[in-house]
């Protein structure tokens, strides 16, 4: 616990005993967007890594799945559908995040910029579910009556409620990319991490004292963020000039923490 280490995805995984991992938060590579540097990507990677985090993962443990589309030929690949459809055979209960992230420029063939998701799997029900409840409710403070339908069309009403100041946001979540810490460091990466992406998943799914798996860990955003929140953090990365760019972040991270 509490080490990055520099070895590819696979090979980290294997060390690991089953049931041992309370929750991953990663982002592998997209297509062939980006070079990483050491980074092998085909659909049969992804299937061993895949059927390793159902192995370690333990039961109620949820595994963040960070992924993006590569547009090829004026189409998307939807390589991430196919991953999460793997991932559904394999056993795991799939929820799906939409994020939406502000890119620049104008695509000449469709609407605006292609969104990002985070598949959220888990092995059975979550143990930890803390929804993020920051969507200000307009009639805040008034009394309302809720109601719900059933299958078969009949409502269902609920007693009298005063109206609360905030409700729990629902599966699109909007990022802006920016607000890095240490930006010396994390620029000299292809794809980082958003950090507030990462923090809400981490708020989201865990509880002071887990630990958090991020077996792509990049320069170690998970890693950072996961300390920084109170957990505990493991990370494979196989290439060695990220790997100590996590390092030195890390260091960063554990001084301002002390600070």
């Amino acid at each position: 616990m509490n080490k990055l280490i520099c070895c590819d995805a696979v090979v980290g995984l294997k060390t690991l005993p089953d049931d041992s991992i309370p929750l991953v938060v990663t982002s592998p590579p997209c297509d062939d967007m980006r070079k990483y540097g050491g980074h092998e990507w085909t659909f049969e990677k992804f299937e061993t890594i895949a059927s390793h985090l159902w192995r370690v993962v333990g039961q109620g443990g949820v595994v963040c799945w960070h992924v993006a589309d590569q547009i090829k030929d004026c189409s998307e690949t939807l390589s991430s559908f196919r991953q999460a459809l793997h991932f559904q055979h394999l056993g795991f209960c799939v929820n799906t995040l939409v994020i939406d992230s502000y890119m620049p420029g104008k695509p000449k063939y469709r609407y605006g910029s292609g969104v990002q998701y985070v598949f959220v799997l888990s092995k059975g029900c979550p143990l930890v579910f803390q929804p993020i409840c920051d969507v200000p409710n307009k009639s805040a403070g008034e009394i309302e009556v809720f109601n719900n339908r059933d299958a078969d069309g009949e409502l269902h009403y609920s007693h009298p409620k005063v109206v609360k100041a905030f409700r729990a946001r629902n599966a699109v979540w909007r990022f802006n990319n920016g607000g890095r810490t240490d930006p010396d460091l994390t620029r000299q990466h292809p794809a980082v991490f958003n950090e507030r992406l990462v923090r809400d998943l981490i708020r989201s799914f865990s509880v002071t004292g887990n630990i958090v798996l991020d077996c792509f860990s990049g320069v170690g955003t998970t890693a950072a963020v996961a300390l920084a929140e109170g957990r505990r953090y493991l990370g494979f990365e196989i290439n060695p000039e990220y790997h100590e760019l996590a390092v030195e972040r890390l260091r960063r991270t554990s001084a301002r923490l002390v600070a």
